[in-house]
């Protein structure tokens, strides 16, 4: 077996070949992204695109479980390259739609995800290497938490190292964004409905209690932190009407901060702010939560490596940059999990508008204009490129046991700075008491899939 890589990377030969085997996907994988992009699902929707995107792997010669860890929408992908008997290197496609369409680019995601996983397969078999390759199709990334779900159920448990990318702003080149970490919940307060000019005190007001608990986080937002924030909005009935007092009301609440330990600080503090407008009231009130989105803690060493490989397009203005964002995404919860990387990619074509220049970048995506250019053959290449530079991240993990050793200490260092595994283990501790909210509870069937599990125990 000739060289496959050197105490500073892959050797040239080895990643020519990630890029052929990537390259040789563009027509296939702009089909596929094409037919994500003209059917877009919402979260815990996404059937056709389940159907398409395992449909494709199967195909491709990959063992899939569709419907994967109890949820209707995930699968899985896995490919043992020889014997198996080497490191697991995991990726993402996303499926899920934003209600306008495909403004945040998942379709692009999905076969990026697609592309790195074959390709590092492909290049994995052609030179020898031994290992396994895991695609995992995610479905809720946007506002439901998908990915924590299948980390909770294990899908993440065997990765030595996870990776996926991400479309961002104009311009030519990867940036990686440091994003947030999120809690969210939903406040529901029950009073008594009465006829407000008859009978007002028979009354007990849950629209009171809403915007008591409002008008609170509103006035504790002058105590925390600039890099904080706290964001609510009142929901209700149709039927409200001005003369009947209101017996029913939500907020809808998200809990930010850059770091999972300030999220941790910061929710009693909020929660208390709505807790406090139920006993003022006279209100009940029950509180239920979404799934926690944790910061991303992306592997240094992955990253180096990272930029690295985006230089062997530097003679095309090809760049690679870091940022600080206030995004989400579900991601981050797979960093506290293993060494793992999220960078974005550029759309080179994508024209000034009605989202972010690139020296504004901010994240703002979600338009209309933004959704069409997902579809664009400039945008697949830049998809195709980004996953290029996955696959060599990926390879190198396969083949390097050096390395490889280096990133499993810094990330475990990393953990260690930032108290990650013990804040993990105190925002599921302080969460608990809170049931899911209803969309979540409903759609990963949790007592399904804790049926299944115990089948697959039995059998075991």
């Amino acid at each position: 077996m000739a060289a496959t890589h050197t105490p500073e990377g892959l050797t040239p030969a080895l990643l020519d070949q990630v890029e052929a085997a990537i390259l040789a996907l563009t027509p296939s994988l702009t089909l596929i992204q094409a037919d994500i992009h003209s059917h877009p699902e919402l979260a815990w929707q996404e059937h056709r695109t389940h159907d398409t995107t395992a449909g494709y792997m199967e195909k491709a010669g990959w063992d899939v479980t569709r419907h994967a860890y109890g949820l209707q929408t995930a699968w899985r992908a896995e490919k043992v390259v020889r014997d198996g008997k080497g490191r697991v290197v995991g990726f993402n496609s996303e499926l899920d739609a934003l209600p306008h369409g495909h403004a945040c680019g998942h379709n692009l995601i999905a076969i990026a995800g697609m592309a790195a996983a074959i390709g590092t397969a492909q290049v994995m078999e052609a030179n020898g290497v031994s290992g396994r390759v895991v695609l995992l199709g995610t479905p809720a990334e946007e506002a439901y938490g998908g990915k924590d779900f299948m980390l909770k159920r294990g899908a993440y448990d065997e990765m030595d190292v996870c990776l996926m990318t991400h479309p961002g702003i104009t311009g030519n080149g990867s940036w990686l964004p440091s994003m947030c970490c999120n809690a969210a919940f939903t406040i529901e307060y029950k009073g008594a409905s009465a006829h407000a000019g008859a009978m007002p005190s028979a009354g007990v007001n849950a629209l009171d209690a809403a915007v008591s608990g409002y008008t609170n986080v509103a006035l504790l937002r002058q105590q925390i932190p600039d890099t904080h924030r706290i964001y609510n909005v009142l929901k209700g009935s149709e039927g409200w009407t001005a003369n009947i007092i209101t017996s029913n009301a939500k907020v809808m609440c998200g809990i930010r901060a850059p770091t999972a330990r300030e999220v941790y600080k910061m929710i009693d503090r909020a929660l208390n702010c709505y807790k406090a407008a139920a006993l003022a009231t006279g209100c009940s009130y029950t509180i239920t939560k979404d799934a926690l989105y944790l910061d991303t803690q992306h592997s240094t060493e992955l990253d180096s490596y990272l930029e690295t490989v985006t230089q062997r397009w530097a003679g095309e203005g090809y760049s690679y940059r870091k940022f600080v964002t206030y995004g989400t995404t579900d991601f981050g919860n797979v960093t506290y999990k293993c060494p793992a990387l999220h960078p974005m990619f550029q759309l080179p074509d994508l024209p000034e508008g009605d989202f972010c220049r690139e020296s504004e970048p901010c994240g703002c995506a979600y338009s209309d204009t933004y959704a069409n250019h997902t579809n664009s053959d400039s945008a697949v290449k830049a998809a195709l490129r980004s996953a290029t530079c996955l696959a060599a991240v990926a390879l190198r993990a396969a083949v390097d046991d050096d390395w490889m050793a280096t990133v499993k200490d810094k990330w475990e260092a990393q953990m260690a700075a930032c108290e990650g595994h013990e804040t993990v283990k105190e925002l599921e501790a302080l969460l608990a008491p809170y049931p899911l909210s209803d969309v979540c509870a409903h759609a990963v069937c949790e007592d399904g899939w804790k049926d299944v599990a115990a089948k697959a125990r039995a059998a075991a």
